[in-house]
């Protein structure tokens, strides 16, 4: 436990460069780097819309693929789309949202292909339909 605690104290945080600005005030997106190996990586990116609300967010592995968690907002800041990349490549569940927050639609990736059972929903929270993409691929 002492170990991990001292780990975790050791690791540098992120350096935060604003890339393209709105304004002097207001970054319109932001990169964040580490340093490792004597070179210079993105491992973040952020995007806002005008209002200094998030756009987006989401990490990069070492040879800048997507990786990890990407969320994408409405100009309301409410969630419109959440997914997931591995080295690049969609992998697991992805959601998307209708603007007031009611789900859209949701399914699974596995190696950038749509996988299993997606269900879409009418914008009342009702099943519009399913689709399983399983199926579709076998043939």
């Amino acid at each position: 436990m002492v170990m991990a605690i001292v780990l975790m104290a050791c690791e540098k945080e992120p350096e935060r460069v604003v890339t393209e600005q709105w304004s002097e005030t207001q970054p319109k997106l932001v990169s964040y780097y580490l340093e490792q190996d004597n070179q210079r990586m993105k491992v973040k990116e952020e995007k806002f819309y005008q209002d200094g609300t998030r756009e987006y967010v989401g990490g990069f592995d070492e040879k800048g693929l997507r990786n990890g968690e990407w969320r994408y907002y409405y100009d309301s800041g409410q969630l419109w789309s959440l997914g997931s990349y591995d080295h690049g490549l969609k992998e697991g569940k992805k959601e998307v949202y209708w603007p007031d927050g009611t789900k859209r639609y949701e399914g699974q990736f596995k190696e950038d292909l749509k996988s299993g059972t997606w269900t879409f929903y009418n914008p009342d929270g009702t099943v519009l339909q399913k689709m399983n993409f399983d199926a579709q691929q076998a043939d």
